[in-house]
């Protein structure tokens, strides 16, 4: 019996006798006393069959949210097994023994467990009401999650276009790889490198040809779109021709670097946006290099970034509104179409590299060799194809709660790795 049929037919029992008549004073007052024990027991179970109906729909939740996460693995049998096992775990009213249902839609990833059982009032009996009827329905689904995209390959055709090898590794943590080439052999980890995400997620639009990748591509993978495709960098009248640095100490300033900027002594370059024309950004020796708060834009069909140093470089960028657009970037590589994909590329070699914010180097390859190692925290690599060798080593860690405004701009959606929810 339903909660609202229990209520009615308690309703009829006080009319009828509040309509009776006869009798003397004390059958009266005796007979009164029924309708008040039952007004005191309707509430009682009452309650408690609430209570139980709580119960069992924080049981169900309990139960949906569990066995999604395997669910789409189990057969029907096996679903219902670990459902109802689930449910019993978290249900302990020893007045009702609930039946337990489990169901998976795979088209949808859901999973929906239904419980349903019978109570028997304590007090409601005298005025007829011999059972109370419950149910309770959960949905779990796996919900999609949202990560930074911290590396994004986007050269489309090309086959290893993220590539370690020679004893090279690469470290992912706490975002997303998009790879955007769709070939069969896109990725790649020969002998003993690695390519590792830790709590990470690998969109790969192409397949991994073998090697240490983990975690596995995700089962489906959508393009990411480059967000910065519209960005251009200015041609600016020249502030410094063929710059060379070669005394310690050296203190840079913004400007346009025709013909680009060659280092090999230590050098600082004071905060702002730094224009680099037709040239290369080269540091080669032992030169160590400290920018902070700075923006290096890049363009000319003779410019490359090519850094060879045995020495430190520090970086992290600009990030004042004064900047614009090009706030949150480190390097922005604006290349000519005729040299994008020519066989020119961008180049990490023995160097220990820290920096954060946006490399962005769209039409470029980047290879870091020689035992180089890059740390990027947090921040976001975008490159034609991305090429440890050498036992390199490649740190990236991703954030949703960065300070680099920019960041917002990688951000993606991933339903093959979010968490359980339940679905309302």
């Amino acid at each position: 019996m339903t909660m609202q049929s229990m209520i009615g037919r308690f309703s009829a029992k006080l009319r009828q006798f509040r309509s009776a008549s006869g009798a003397n004073v004390t059958i009266m007052f005796a007979l009164s006393l029924v309708p008040v024990a039952g007004a005191v027991g309707a509430a009682v179970d009452y309650s408690q069959g609430s209570s139980l109906r709580a119960a069992m729909q924080a049981a169900a939740d309990a139960a949906s949210l569990g066995t999604i996460k395997t669910a789409s693995t189990l057969t029907p049998a096996q679903l219902q097994s670990t459902a109802a096992g689930m449910f019993n775990a978290s249900f302990n009213r020893p007045p009702v023994v609930p039946a337990v249902t489990a169901t998976y839609d795979a088209a949808s990833n859901t999973v929906t467990v239904s419980a349903s059982a019978t109570f028997k009032p304590n007090l409601m009996s005298m005025v007829g009401v011999t059972q109370m009827s419950m149910s309770a329905t959960s949905k779990a689904t796996i919900a999609a999650k949202t990560w930074q995209v911290c590396v994004m390959v986007t050269n489309p055709t090309s086959g290893h276009t993220l590539l370690v090898k020679g004893g090279a590794k690469i470290n992912f943590t706490n975002c997303m790889v998009q790879v955007n080439t769709a070939n069969w052999d896109a990725v790649e980890s020969r002998d003993t490198s690695y390519i590792h995400s830790t709590n990470g997620s690998n969109c790969f639009v192409g397949d991994i040809h073998y090697g240490d990748v983990v975690p596995p591509k995700d089962p489906t993978c959508t393009m990411f779109d480059d967000p910065f495709a519209t960005y251009v960098v200015p041609v600016n009248t020249c502030t410094y021709t063929n710059k060379v640095v070669t005394v310690a100490g050296t203190v840079l300033t913004p400007g346009t670097y025709c013909g680009g900027i060659n280092i090999s002594a230590n050098v600082t370059f004071s905060p702002g946006v730094y224009y680099i024309q037709d040239g290369d950004f080269k540091v080669t020796g032992s030169a160590n290099v400290t920018a902070n708060n700075v923006t290096f834009l890049m363009s000319g069909a003779n410019t490359n970034i090519d850094i060879q140093t045995t020495g430190t470089l520090t970086l992290s960028p600009n990030n004042d509104a004064s900047a614009g657009q090009w706030a949150g970037f480190v390097f922005f590589y604006d290349l000519p179409s005729s040299k994008k994909n020519s066989g020119a590329k961008d180049t990490i070699k023995n160097a220990t590299v820290n920096m954060s914010g946006i490399i962005y180097l769209v039409g470029q390859p980047l290879t870091i060799s020689n035992n180089a190692v890059v740390n990027v925290n947090p921040g976001s690599i975008l490159a034609d194809m991305i090429l440890p060798d050498g036992d390199a080593t490649l740190n990236l860690t991703g954030t949703l709660n960065s300070s680099l405004a920019v960041l917002n701009s990688m951000k993606k959606k991933s339903a093959a790795s979010g968490s359980p929810a339940l679905v309302r």
